[in-house]
């Protein structure tokens, strides 16, 4: 028996939306037909089950044709994409064929047409497969949650959560200049290393933190389990990252996401707009670390990480004079009160 396909047509016009989705029905009682008036909607279908095959006109209110079928292809790069246009320039062109685009068809188009490149595409489309962890709706609001918090904590331009098939779960923030469809791959294949030294030394419980400076974008990555994993995205022309907060959040929102993804409840976090105000005028743009107090920085967080282990908390302390403590990095305004608090907390 062959494998149902899916089939979504979005459009802003009811009435086109109703004449191609009568018009596909002839593809045959194998193929379900879905609809979506916006982009919008469109999306919230697709977080709900995938489709292997995705119809969009290009001028919709909101979110357009081809920011919509750019969104689809980071989400599920095997799904095929066909977009519908009245207006067609060298420059939707030039996007389509960036984007993969299966089809560009130009408005107006005989009905037969359609259905012969919805079959086509149908016809290569490999099946589409869900992300490999199944989640309920409350898990991944709780996931969100998470992500956003973390984001906000840590002035990340975008958090995101994938499977190692490359499946963005969640997401949070935008990544205008990446495409999620090359980028989340390359940065599966990274942490795929990672977790099998993880697995060869009986080790999962361990957290790695990847890092990778460039010169537009710092990258963080730390596995969750050994399907899914958190990657981190910092602008450098905008804001640029701390590695030693990264480190010490990102390890809290694992734990989190541990506990979502197994059930048990994650006490709720104070939610970033009471706190945005008070952290607003501070950015790290007004208040670039040169590259000596960046060394003092990371030289800390590095004996902080080593003390996470409650046997070394007891060993003697180190007298390594390169090393500030808590107190001193505080005094010298290289960390604030409430970062300071934080790394007291993880002692």
């Amino acid at each position: 028996m062959a494998v149902d396909k899916r089939v979504l047509v979005v459009d802003d016009e009811e009435k086109v939306v109703f004449f191609l989705r009568e018009s596909l029905e002839e593809l045959g009682h194998n193929f379900t037909i879905g609809t979506a008036r916006s982009a919008e909607e469109a999306l919230q279908k697709l977080e709900e089950q995938p489709y292997d095959l995705v119809i969009s006109d290009l001028r919709m209110p909101g979110i357009d044709g081809l920011d919509l079928l750019k969104k689809v292809k980071e989400k599920n790069p095997d799904t095929r994409l066909v977009l519908m246009t009245a207006y067609g320039s060298d420059e939707v062109e030039a996007e389509a064929r960036r984007l993969e685009i299966f089809q560009y068809i130009t408005k107006p188009f005989h009905v037969s047409d359609l259905i012969e490149v919805a079959r086509d595409a149908l016809a290569e489309a490999p099946a589409i497969q869900p992300a490999s962890v199944a989640l309920s709706g409350e898990q991944l609001e709780q996931i969100n949650r998470s992500l956003s918090n973390l984001r906000f904590e840590v002035g990340a331009q975008c958090v995101l959560i994938a499977d190692m098939e490359g499946r963005v779960v969640s997401e949070v923030g935008i990544t205008q200049e990446l495409d999620m469809g090359t980028f989340i791959p390359l940065v599966s294949d990274g942490l795929t290393t990672v977790c099998r030294m993880a697995q060869y030394l009986q080790d999962q419980e361990t957290f790695t933190l990847n890092f990778y400076e460039g010169r537009k974008y710092d990258i963080y990555s730390t596995s969750v389990g050994e399907s899914l994993f958190v990657t981190l995205v910092f602008d450098k022309r905008k804001q640029a990252s701390r590695i030693g907060m990264v480190w010490l959040y990102a390890k809290r929102t694992i734990q989190d996401l541990f506990k979502i993804l197994s059930g048990e409840e994650v006490a709720a976090e104070p939610q970033p707009e009471a706190r945005e105000e008070e952290a607003a005028p501070e950015t790290v743009e007004e208040q670039p670390i040169d590259a000596d107090k960046q060394e003092i920085i990371e030289s800390a967080m590095t004996k902080l990480a080593e003390s996470d282990d409650e046997a070394e908390t007891a060993a003697e302390p180190q007298t390594d004079e390169s090393a500030f403590g808590i107190e001193e990095a505080l005094e010298k305004g290289l960390i604030d009160e409430e970062f300071a608090q934080l790394l007291k907390g993880e002692e």
